[in-house]
C-alpha cells in the first residue's frame, strides 16, 4: 500500500485505531454521518478544553476526534455507504474543528496571540479553500506541505511543549505557503 505524504499521519497513526472501531460499529449498522457529528463535537470540545487551559486533556480529546474523523470514512467504505453528503459534511465540519482549536489557543493569551492566531486560521482555511475551488474547476490539487494532518500534528506537539506563539506562527506560515503552492499548481492546470 502506498501512503500519500498528505495523509501519512492518518495512515500511520489514526487509521490503526479507526479501522478496528469502524469494523466494530459496522456490526451494529451505525450510520457514518452520526460518527461525523460525534467527531465534530469532540473536536469542538477539545478547542474548549484548550481555551480553559486544560492543555493535555485538550490534546488527548483532539487526538480522539481525529481518530473518529477517520472512523466515519472507514465505516462508510466498510458498509458501502459512501455518499457525497457524508464527504461534504466531513470536510465542512473539519473547518469548524480547525477554527475551534486555534481559537482555543488564542484564548490562552488573547493580547499576545490574536494576530498570529487569526493568520493561522486564515492560512488553514486557505489550504482547504484553494483545494475545494480547484476541484470545483476540475483541477487536481492535492499538493503542499501544510495539509490538515501536518497542521494538527504541529498543533498537538506545540501545545504539549507550551510553544503557543511559535505553533500558531508555523501553522500560519505553512498554511500560506501551501495555499500559494496550490494556487500556482491549479493555475498551471487551468491555463494549459
Amino acid at each position: 500500500m502506498t501512503i500519500k505524504w498528505e495523509y501519512v499521519i492518518t495512515e500511520v497513526v489514526y487509521r490503526k485505531f479507526s479501522r478496528p472501531i469502524a469494523r466494530f460499529l459496522a456490526k451494529f449498522n451505525v450510520n457514518p454521518t452520526l460518527i461525523t457529528f460525534i467527531a465534530t463535537f469532540v473536536g469542538l470540545f477539545s478547542g474548549y478544553l484548550i481555551a480553559m487551559g486544560e492543555i493535555y486533556k485538550g490534546v488527548v480529546v483532539l487526538f480522539v476526534s481525529q481518530i473518529l474523523d477517520c472512523v466515519d470514512g472507514d465505516l462508510a467504505r466498510i458498509t458501502d455507504r459512501v455518499t457525497k453528503v457524508g464527504g461534504f459534511l466531513d470536510r465542512v465540519f473539519d473547518r469548524f474543528v480547525d477554527a475551534a482549536i486555534i481559537m482555543g489557543i488564542i484564548a490562552l493569551s488573547p493580547s499576545d496571540l490574536w494576530l498570529v492566531g487569526t493568520l493561522a486560521i486564515v492560512g488553514s482555511f486557505g489550504v482547504s479553500m484553494s483545494r475545494a475551488m480547484a476541484e470545483a474547476e476540475g483541477a487536481v490539487c492535492k499538493v503542499g506541505i501544510g495539509g490538515r494532518d501536518t497542521r494538527l500534528a504541529i498543533i498537538m506537539i506545540g501545545l504539549i511543549l507550551n510553544y503557543y506563539f511559535a505553533t500558531l506562527l508555523i501553522v500560519a506560515i505553512l498554511g500560506f505557503i501551501t495555499t500559494i503552492h496550490r494556487i500556482v499548481h491549479t493555475l498551471k492546470q487551468l491555463v494549459s
